[in-house]
């Protein structure tokens, strides 16, 4: 164990929790609960869909503003494109909530400031930290420096809408507002390699960490959710745990699965969770189909119970991904993973290992590896064993002591 001064150190994030409980937002979560643990002081600036207020614990204080804007950051999908892109620009100029993000910093007087999604605030926040000297640390969790959407198909990576001129002009942009921090952690390879190779963060020392577990299921969890999964059951279930959106390859898997289902002699069942925009018409998709059960939303106490009736966790992303939570909760569960071979994914699956991956969004690859996992059910069994190896040194305290060892660097 590593021992350093106490520090106050400024956390910086889109949204924070309770408005949002995405990736990024439960990884800010770990890792401010995980400094307070270790005696340091924590700064969280954020917003919020309503109104400016702070809120002060012991050893953490949160300051929540709603950025002046056309509309708040999570109800992009209720617009128009024209909106959306008026939006981007204010979002990227917004100079007011800069200041208010200044006037923060200058009287907490942080040793630390640690930015992760700033889109939904301001880009001009870098700029505003090295103004005033203070050591600037930034997380990449997505695209979103090159791709406002935060999302790049992958049979598309090189078309016009990723690479054409407007991409390049908001990529030049961000290059400048972001400007080079001391430190850019990256959560997968692919994410660094993906910035670096446009010119990002020229004179930053650039590291991968991994993102820290982000579910708090417990051992006893993940005994129930083992306890009901017998070898050489005669029924198989694959799970699919995410957003119910087209760019997850959800409409992928319920193809590749119905093209699977009359040849195979051993009983097979997909199970589809999660909510989206798309979630009424996977319902219609898949209606008659008693093979396949559409569950919607599940909360998260009935997972355990829902992980112990599963075979193989299937997540086929048409995007680039960076470190998905689902792929960790199945191994925490040791089920073996069925992925797309993609950026980002790839790195977190050891083929024949922890799971098996398939060629992103091609049908005929998926269909293929699944019949492969039904009819070798041994070979899964082995892989199950071996899952949890995958996690190990990705708790919240490793994760908060190479943090801590970046800050004082």
């Amino acid at each position: 164990m590593y021992y350093y001064r106490a520090m106050k150190v400024c956390i910086i994030n889109n949204i924070y929790p309770p408005y949002h409980r995405g990736g990024a937002e439960q990884v800010v979560v770990k890792s401010a609960q995980g400094l307070v643990a270790q005696g340091h002081d924590v700064v969280i600036i954020t917003s919020a869909p309503r109104g400016d207020f702070s809120e002060r614990h012991e050893h953490t204080t949160i300051y929540r503003r709603r950025p002046p804007n056309v509309y708040f950051y999570t109800d992009a999908h209720k617009h128009s494109g024209m909106v959306r892109f008026i939006w981007h620009v204010c979002d990227i100029f917004n100079f007011s909530t800069a200041s208010w993000v200044k006037n923060i910093l200058e009287k907490e007087k942080p040793d630390i400031v640690h930015t992760h999604n700033l889109i939904g605030l301001s880009f001009f926040i870098p700029s505003v930290i090295r103004k005033l000297g203070l050591r600037h640390i930034h997380t990449v969790h997505d695209v979103q420096l090159v791709e406002p959407s935060a999302m790049i198909l992958k049979d598309r990576e090189h078309s016009w809408r990723y690479t054409g001129f407007p991409t390049k002009i908001y990529t030049w942009v961000m290059k400048k507002l972001m400007g080079s921090p001391q430190v850019v952690i990256s959560p997968s390879q692919f994410l660094l390699d993906f910035y670096t190779k446009r010119g990002f963060f020229p004179l930053s020392k650039t590291v991968v960490v991994r993102n820290p577990l982000t579910f708090d299921f417990t051992l006893e969890s993940r005994e129930q959710g083992t306890g009901n999964r017998k070898q050489g059951n005669d029924l198989f279930n694959f799970l699919y745990l995410g957003q119910i959106e087209t760019h997850k390859g959800i409409f992928l898997l319920i193809e590749a699965f119905k093209n699977i289902q009359l040849d195979m002699q051993k009983q097979i069942h997909l199970h589809i969770v999660g909510n989206g925009s798309q979630l009424d018409e996977v319902i219609e998709k898949t209606k008659g189909n008693v093979h396949i059960t559409v569950h919607g939303r599940v909360e998260r106490d009935k997972l355990p119970e829902l992980f112990s009736r599963m075979n193989v966790t299937v997540v086929p992303s048409l995007c680039y991904e960076n470190s998905p939570t689902v792929i960790f909760e199945s191994l925490f569960f040791h089920i073996p993973v069925l992925a797309s071979r993609i950026e980002g994914i790839a790195e977190l699956i050891e083929e024949g290992e922890s799971g098996i991956t398939f060629e992103a969004g091609n049908v005929a690859s998926l269909a293929e590896k699944m019949k492969w996992a039904i009819e070798h059910p041994q070979d899964l069994h082995i892989m199950s064993n071996k899952t949890t190896q995958m996690l190990s040194g990705l708790t919240q305290e490793k994760y908060i002591e190479k943090l801590v060892s970046l800050y004082s660097q």
